[in-house]
């Protein structure tokens, strides 16, 4: 199984039409979670996403992917302001299904920079 110490994440690449098309399909999946995200700040005071304030644009900017053995995880830097990021996790299975699988967050973090590195991650 992956981690974040041992996993088969490739390079980081510019977005390409496939990439795009994967993170397509889980977009409304993705701004769900952002939402969610944005009401749990202002319940629990959690300030992951205070640098959003409000999304838009949707659009990938870099992707990186693992081959595992039922598919493929797509690691995408997707960005949802001028210069605001989030860091998503989308799962390609080999019929070509994709499913939505994390945003990446940290404590009092939910929200990159351009100049943050895609990394894996498994939340």
């Amino acid at each position: 199984m992956s981690s974040e110490s041992s996993n088969a994440m490739g390079p980081v690449r510019p977005a390409d039409d496939e990439a795009k098309a994967v993170f397509h399909e889980v977009k409304e999946q993705v701004v769900a979670q952002l939402h969610k995200l944005r009401h749990d700040d202002q319940v629990h005071n959690l300030h992951e996403i205070d640098n959003l304030e409000k999304i838009t644009i949707f659009k990938l900017y870099q992707y990186a992917v693992e081959e595992v053995s039922y598919g493929w995880n797509y690691f995408g830097k997707i960005e949802v302001d001028d210069d605001k990021f989030v860091h998503a996790r989308a799962h390609k299975y080999h019929d070509g299904r994709v499913d939505f699988y994390s945003l990446h967050t940290e404590p009092e973090n939910a929200i990159w920079s351009r100049d943050e590195p895609l990394k894996y991650f498994t939340d």
